[in-house]
């Protein structure tokens, strides 16, 4: 299988990607990753066919490439074992996995700077790392529903407008996002950055509720009630990908 570079340029935004040719394949295939985008074509396809085809996509391309970009960067793998470390509200704590015949169910607690998390002993390699993941995404999903709303009202009062809804998700490619009613998504996984960028996500999806794009009057009014935000964008870039896992 062959793989031919090419790149598109949608309103000064240049999309790059490779042309990876197959017998095997009858339809044109895309896909849109952290290493780029990815184009599997027919081996009797024309170039200048399988580009038409990328072109039409521009928009959904762009998109895609958006979310990518605001995670900051590629997942780290992670073994979910004694000695990992993760990040809440910006500060470290180190994970201890330790044996417990009463662990049916595997629940973190928070001891410290220490993430606790108790298993069955005779629960395998593979079953004992699924269930820790388990157990923190949850933790992590419960102290993110806490501080959201918290958070959501101080910047809802800032801004004057009523407390959005407020929705924690797990969405892999966005930190926040807010819909034609209000409503607002947060990616569970926000929680672990320090709480200023925390404000920043809250901030930006609160003022969509007053302006549904990114018109003059939507940084004016996140500039009002966040003087700077800039810097936090800046951070939250640097430090993104080691939230996602």
């Amino acid at each position: 299988m062959t793989a031919l570079a090419h790149s598109l340029d949608f309103g000064g935004e240049v999309v790059s990607f490779s042309i990876e040719r197959t017998s095997r394949r009858k339809t044109v295939a895309i896909s849109v990753g952290y290493d780029g985008v990815r184009v599997l074509a027919p081996s009797d396809l024309d170039d200048e066919r399988v580009i038409s085809i990328v072109r039409k996509k521009g928009r959904w391309l762009l998109r895609k490439q958006a979310g990518y970009r605001e995670l900051g960067g590629a997942p780290i793998t992670r073994e979910f074992v004694s000695g990992e470390t993760f990040h809440y509200l910006g500060r470290q704590y180190r994970l201890k996995v330790v044996p417990d015949t009463s662990a049916v169910i595997t629940r973190i607690t928070a001891r410290g700077s220490t993430l606790v998390a108790p298993v069955l002993p005779e629960a395998g390699t593979l079953v004992r790392r699924a269930a820790v993941r388990s157990a923190l995404r949850h933790w992590y999903r419960d102290h993110a529903k806490v501080h959201f709303r918290v958070r959501s009202k101080a910047m809802a009062d800032l801004l004057g407008i009523t407390r959005p809804t407020v929705h924690v998700v797990d969405q892999s490619k966005r930190w926040g996002s807010c819909d034609a009613r209000g409503h607002i998504r947060l990616n569970w996984r926000l929680i672990m950055a320090p709480m200023t960028l925390v404000d920043y996500v809250i901030a930006h999806e609160a003022c969509h509720v007053l302006e549904h794009n990114h018109s003059k009057r939507f940084w004016r009014s996140l500039e009002t009630i966040m003087p700077g935000y800039e810097s936090r964008v800046r951070h939250l870039d640097r430090l993104g990908h080691l939230f996602v896992w």
